[in-house]
């Protein structure tokens, strides 16, 4: 894979691990041990890994941070991905396909399609992702071993189809195992023992994803004007989700109804547009708090709260403490 960082005129190998799906060859499984010297990257906290677990079947490693906004282009290629963010912004750029990402989410995505992305990472907050990559070859490779299973077919039919993806809130689970990567040692026979066990309950949580045909939205199933507006209702929530009051107001600013508005929100991202913007309060709030310092009650009232007690509980609920303590946790 080769991605491109803007205003630089070096190519370098190098793959954001969130995307919905990224470009692989065979030789570039070493591709993170030799990310040049640009300006973008912060290199005093710049720590990535790429280790093929199986043949065909890899995990990622990011941990990186950027000194100024950095355009990464790549190109989509045969895989199955989980994808999980724990830290980081960025924003897609590549119309009618959602490549953006945010701190705690999780990415189902597969596709057999090779489609140019662009993406801009913000220098906000370092971007941490850990990411199991399944490609062809892997299948070939378990065939004899988990060629009846339902899963394995259906990653298997996944790879054949279209561009598909499912995002949804991290989960305490993932979270706990994608952290755990992110921290052990790079080297040493029980640091590849730990990183392999590690990839295969990934895996194991990847097929279940695939165990029913309808766990992968496929947002290329709306009309086209129906998934570009869709996707302008998104940009309008991520840019400000206190500005949205109400999902009928959002209807009616976009000239469709509610019921039509959450239906075709839900089948493009894979997640209920109800829940969404509050998803997108509660981090837009947690960055209030961590990064400007800011009073919980001023987030709270910031992101469109009303009580800032509705606020904390919400809060709580979402991430497993309150507000309060954010800083004392980082």
């Amino acid at each position: 894979m080769r991605s491109v960082y803007s205003g630089t005129e070096n190519t370098i190998p190098f793959a954001l691990l969130n995307m919905a799906a990224r470009a692989y060859q065979q030789n570039d499984l070493a591709f993170f041990d030799a990310v040049p010297a640009l300006g973008a990257i912060d290199h005093r906290s710049c720590h990535v890994r790429s280790v093929e677990i199986q043949p065909g079947l890899s995990l990622h490693v990011l941990d990186l941070r950027v000194t100024k906004l950095a355009t990464v282009s790549s190109e989509t290629f045969p895989a199955a991905c989980l994808s999980v963010v724990l830290d980081g912004y960025g924003e897609g750029r590549t119309s009618g396909l959602d490549a953006g990402f945010r701190p705690d989410e999780v990415w189902v995505s597969s596709t057999s399609e090779r489609i140019s992305l662009r993406k801009v990472i913000s220098p906000v907050r370092p971007v941490r992702t850990v990411e199991l990559v399944v490609t062809p070859e892997w299948l070939d490779y378990a065939e004899r071993r988990f060629g009846d299973d339902q899963a394995f077919d259906g990653i298997r039919a996944a790879v054949q189809r279209t561009t598909a993806t499912h995002r949804r809130p991290l989960d305490a689970r993932l979270r706990e195992i994608a952290w755990a990567i992110q921290r052990q040692p790079e080297s040493g026979a029980m640091a590849s023992l730990f990183l392999e066990s590690r990839a295969l309950d990934l895996l194991a949580l990847l097929a279940a994803e695939f165990q029913e045909a309808s766990s992968i939205i496929h947002p290329k199933t709306l009309a086209s004007r129906a998934l570009d507006r869709i996707v302008a209702v998104k940009e309008k929530i991520d840019s400000d989700p206190s500005v949205v009051t109400t999902i009928a107001a959002l209807a009616s600013e976009f000239s469709v109804s509610p019921s039509k508005l959450k239906k075709d929100f839900s089948a493009a991202f894979g997640i209920g547009l109800g829940k969404y913007i509050v998803e997108r309060r509660l981090l837009l709030g947690r960055e209030f708090i961590e990064a400007h310092s800011i009073s919980v009650s001023e987030a709270a009232y910031r992101i469109g709260y009303a009580h800032p007690a509705n606020f904390t509980a919400a809060f709580r609920r979402r991430f497993g403490y309150p507000p309060s303590a954010i800083r004392r946790i980082s």
